[in-house]
């Protein structure tokens, strides 16, 4: 994991503590401002974010959306994800009330409610991490896979927060064995797989908006091995500033896939895929479009269809990607 500069980290750790200091004590709505001014701001003066935006939103909408439609729906983004990171710091206090009161459970979301394990997937669509936050405090055990922040100091502020509602974080470096575990003592286990995952750590290449992306096999190699249920559940802003959560698929492998493994692994993931993809047509303005979901080309797929910043795999992913 790559580390911030020394200079950096106390600065950091400071504008961290101001933030806690501050956020918690605004009122719900100067919140929701507060993140409509930063979107706006941040829209227009990160350049190369905006750049890497309008070219995913071009890759997925082309033609069916105007250039007008896509510029509103990337600066939504930046807003939503303005108010997700402002939202680390406002809910970490009063944390029970807030939850309670702004973040409304959806009746699909008593699928996973039930007894037993599952693999929750989600997507960076909304508010992940407040997702999981409504998961834990119902109290049920959940555990979510998360890279460690490149501030340490920083990362184990982040980790108390989350640790209060009872939501354990597990390192991604590693992770199956832990997960394993856990699914096994009936956890509910919290995965993003809209992240690039090149080959040699596990990824494979599968159609997103019709053009391949590397996405980790794990969720689908869990459920395989294991039976465990697949949950799609997602938390939007609403205006008002509530959040929805809410899912949009529950399903259990046919345990008869397990039996051709290659094969059964790449269905699921397409599958997988496939509800991804959905939800962020269904929500286009809470996904991050910022993110370089493209970033690596197929081998032997078109590179004329990838955004600009798309580059070839490193040469010892090359012959195991998968279009």
């Amino acid at each position: 994991m790559q580390r911030v500069p020394p200079w950096r980290a106390p600065l950091e750790m400071a504008l961290v503590r101001l933030g806690l200091a501050v956020i918690p004590a605004l009122p719900r709505r100067a919140v929701v401002g507060l993140a409509r001014l930063l979107g706006a701001a941040a829209y227009g003066l990160a350049r190369r974010e905006r750049r890497v935006g309008l070219a995913n939103l071009e890759l997925a909408y082309g033609a069916t959306r105007t250039a007008a439609d896509m510029r509103t729906i990337l600066r939504t983004s930046f807003f939503s994800f303005a108010l997700m990171m402002l939202d680390l710091f406002w809910f970490a206090r009063h944390r029970t009330a807030r939850l309670a009161r702004w973040v409304v459970l959806d009746p699909s979301m008593n699928t996973l409610f039930q007894p037993g394990a599952a693999l929750g997937i989600t997507a960076h669509l909304g508010n992940w991490e407040l997702l999981g936050q409504a998961v834990a405090q119902r109290g049920y055990p959940l555990a979510s896979v998360a890279a460690p922040l490149a501030n340490p100091a920083v990362d184990r502020i982040f980790q108390r927060i989350r640790a209060r509602d009872g939501q354990e974080m597990i390192p991604r470096e590693g992770a199956v064995r832990h997960i394993l575990r856990r699914l096994r003592a009936g956890y509910k286990i919290g995965l993003l797989l809209d992240q690039n995952t090149p080959p040699d750590e596990g990824g494979l290449f599968v159609p997103f908006f019709g053009v391949p992306a590397p996405m980790s096999s794990a969720g689908a190699a869990l459920a395989l091995r294991t039976g465990a249920a697949l949950f799609f559940g997602f938390c939007v802003p609403e205006r008002d500033g509530h959040y929805r959560a809410f899912s949009t698929a529950f399903f259990r492998p046919d345990p008869a896939d397990g039996t051709d493994q290659p094969a059964a692994l790449e269905q699921l993931m397409l599958r997988i895929a496939g509800v991804l993809e959905q939800a962020v047509r269904d929500h286009p303005g809470h996904w991050l479009w910022m993110y370089k979901r493209w970033k690596y080309v197929a081998p032997g797929f078109d590179r004329s269809r990838y955004p600009f910043y798309a580059k070839p795999l490193p040469e010892k992913d090359s012959t195991n990607g998968r279009s």
